[in-house]
């Protein structure tokens, strides 16, 4: 190809090529309202893509510059897509505290209830990712928890794919029509033994 030397940034493809990719919005309410899109792209090349800057367009509009990680010949890789203004999701938990019976062995039951609502204002069908965390007790605490109704059914996440393994770890993956809401709802159950209660009250989640 013949570059003009005038002085000013060309770009120049070498090489086109067509991929399959799925678009998921991932969302964490416990640490963050917003919701990211992520698209999950296979790499349609018999060689390797290398690590390097990658621009995002989306229907002809530049959305956002982020970074290319390496990937194998055939291989399946992440693009963050940044935030989507047009899913909006709140998350509200109450708690309260119940005692199991007055006698010596009687256990404190701290009773957790999830709910999550999701809004998708896309003018599409979507499929969200909601993660959540449940508290995990060390091995040889006298503490117990149980997972109770959870509408509809997570499924555990050890976020292993991040290399930053999480205990206690569940995810939600739902889809939503256009327009359309839905509430995912969790309870979850902390017992402890009344003699290992706090004076003043028991430490727990906001």
């Amino acid at each position: 190809v013949d570059v003009p030397s005038d002085g000013t940034w060309h770009s120049v493809p070498v090489n086109t090529r067509t991929a399959t990719g799925d678009v998921r919005y991932v969302v964490v309410p416990r640490e963050d309202p917003q919701v990211y899109r992520v698209a999950m792209v296979k790499n349609p090349l018999p060689s390797p893509l290398l690590p390097g800057p990658v621009e995002v367009y989306v229907a002809g509009e530049y959305v956002l510059t982020t970074t290319l990680p390496s990937v194998p010949p055939g291989g399946d890789f992440k693009l963050s897509l940044g935030v989507e203004q047009a899913v909006k999701v709140a998350r509200n938990t109450t708690f309260s505290e119940a005692r199991s019976g007055d006698k010596v062995v009687a256990t404190t039951e701290l009773l957790h209830d999830i709910v999550i609502d999701v809004a998708n204002n896309l003018d599409r069908e979507a499929t969200f990712e909601v993660r959540e965390r449940i508290p995990q007790p060390a091995p040889e605490a006298e503490v117990v928890v149980d997972e109770g109704k959870v509408v509809p059914a997570w499924e555990p996440y050890t976020q292993e794919e991040r290399s930053h393994v999480v205990h206690g770890g569940r995810r939600w993956v739902v889809t939503v029509k256009a327009g359309g809401s839905q509430t995912l709802k969790a309870h979850y159950r902390v017992k402890l033994y009344a003699n290992n209660e706090i004076v003043g009250g028991n430490r727990r989640e906001a």
